[in-house]
């Protein structure tokens, strides 16, 4: 028996599989297509299978991020959704870390082969080592302390923007917590050329569908809320060539 809900009153029911039922509730003929979700699979997972629950928080935040963020708990502890933050990053940093290592390598063929007409021992073989080395140590020690800081900077943002019109109707853990879990279409950065294009418009679309739905407000108040950080970023940009401007600008009269 799977957990469905009703598209014209929302009410949740029973069934065997997907298919034309009569809800419970408004009584109506309805047609389903997929079981709704019930928790977030990342927060309940206790069994061990982290990487099947990964898998699937992340399919399931991609597919119908509206049933995902309706099934992320309220009010509740930020570690674990934290912690599936950072494992993207990691992730994420790692792939495009080894693409420039790949790309590295293939000119130190060239290297190699006169390095050993020459009888020298040839700096790749130094070099290789320490770039994976030093990837490896930045990945487990940098990114998670670079994430974290962003996170909470972009939640806070957030959170302001949703206060300043009335959207907040929920705390601040809330509003992490779901920065935290849009942040999976970051894995598409490491599609060449077009992924990070396509990871950051979809890491907006769900931040303000993901707002949305926790905070229980409008599209227009969340998409303020997402906006504010790239204001804020303009603004402070506008505000440091302005003045930078209007120094050498000083400069140049005052001679």
């Amino acid at each position: 028996m799977e957990t469905y809900r009703c598209p014209l009153c929302n009410a949740m029911f029973r069934a065997e599989g997907a298919g034309s039922f009569r809800c419970p509730n408004c009584q109506q003929e309805v047609q389903v297509k997929k079981p709704f979700l019930l928790d977030v699979p990342w927060d309940v997972e206790s069994k061990g299978e982290w990487l099947r629950a990964f898998w699937n928080t992340l399919t399931s935040s991609l597919r119908d991020p509206i049933s995902f963020f309706n099934a992320v708990p309220r009010n509740q502890q930020f570690a674990r959704p934290w912690i599936y933050a950072v494992l993207i990053s990691i992730i994420v940093f790692i792939c495009l870390a080894a693409y420039q290592v790949g790309f590295g390598a293939l000119g130190m063929g060239t290297e190699l082969v006169q390095s050993f007409k020459n009888a020298l021992i040839p700096s790749s073989f130094v070099i290789g080592p320490l770039s994976i080395f030093f990837i490896v140590l930045f990945a487990l020690i940098v990114m998670p302390i670079a994430t974290t800081v962003g996170l909470f900077v972009q939640a806070a943002l957030f959170h302001l923007g949703l206060l300043l019109v009335g959207g907040a109707k929920r705390d601040f853990i809330s509003t992490f917590r779901t920065a935290c879990y849009s942040i999976g279409p970051q894995i598409f950065q490491i599609i060449p050329i077009f992924g990070a294009m396509i990871a950051g418009i979809w890491v907006i679309v769900l931040n303000i569908i993901g707002l949305k739905v926790v905070h229980e407000t409008s599209y227009g108040k969340s998409a303020f809320a997402v906006f504010l950080p790239l204001i804020v970023c303009c603004g402070v940009g506008i505000l440091l060539l302005t003045t930078i401007a209007g120094g050498i600008f000083a400069a140049v009269v005052s001679k």
